[in-house]
């Protein structure tokens, strides 16, 4: 049975997630939001898989109009499926592909599985901090938008990334020259447990100098004791990111 997530169940979906969110980046956006948000706004309404026996097999956000399904061996996927059709979304993150009908693109999943080199001092006339302009932090993702790296309308952007900050679910790291963005690199999901690396943008006029990997490496050295994954195009960026020391270790499905 799939239910909503009340009060009562609250504990049981804390602790699922926590006992799950080092293995699992649908675990790890779910238990993001879950921390950033609670079950108190109707924007992100959280559901758990439950066995007649008392069993939790999977867990759900629907955020907005997107959905996130952490899925595990024991899910009863043709439940999902029902529930997710009659509950309809605009996205969908899974493990596996669960509707038929519905196109899904793969997306591979790297982790990092090496250690972070120590890390240098900034490039010379390049400031790092963790607390960028966020309008000059979205202006520089805009100007290297692409096919593979979608930035989300600003009015999206402002109240969630602010929101995340201000309750330590997500995090930036920043390259400044002359006070403004030339690199970056953010979680776009966090818990105490696992962090997901997105965000990573290097202005056009300063690429190919290391910035974006300075950004990865100094998040990541931020990020001691969590697990860290990222998503990426199973087309692109594999030399970029296994210099960083990630490697691919699982493929999910982005269902539109």
């Amino acid at each position: 049975m799939i239910r909503y997530t009340d009060e009562s169940l609250l504990p049981s979906l804390e602790k699922f997630l926590s006992a799950a969110g080092t293995d699992d980046v649908c675990a790890c956006r779910i238990g993001c939001l879950l921390e950033s948000y609670g079950i108190r706004y109707d924007f992100a309404v959280f559901h758990l898989q439950i066995t007649e026996k008392g069993a939790i097999t999977g867990a759900a956000v629907r955020y907005y109009h997107d959905m996130t399904v952490f899925l595990t061996d024991e899910s009863d996927t043709d439940e999902w499926r029902s529930f997710l059709r009659m509950t309809g979304f605009h996205s969908l993150l899974s493990r596996q592909a669960l509707l038929s009908e519905r196109s899904a693109e793969p997306v591979t999943v790297m982790t990092l599985t090496k250690p972070v080199p120590t890390l240098c001092p900034p490039p010379k006339d390049f400031t790092l901090t963790c607390e960028p302009s966020l309008p000059a932090l979205w202006q520089l993702w805009k100007r290297c938008e692409s096919s593979d790296f979608a930035v989300p309308p600003y009015e999206d952007f402002l109240p969630d990334i602010s929101h995340k900050l201000r309750h330590n679910t997500a995090r930036i790291h920043a390259l400044l020259h002359g006070g403004k963005p030339a690199a970056s690199a953010v979680t776009v999901s966090q818990t105490a447990y696992s962090a997901v690396i997105g965000g990573v943008a290097a202005d056009t006029d300063y690429r190919r100098r290391g910035l974006g990997s300075y950004c990865v490496q100094s998040l990541c050295h931020s990020l001691s004791g969590r697990k860290i994954f990222l998503m990426r195009d199973p087309r692109r960026h594999a030399r970029f990111y296994g210099r960083l020391g990630f490697e691919d270790t699982a493929s999910f499905c982005l269902t539109r």
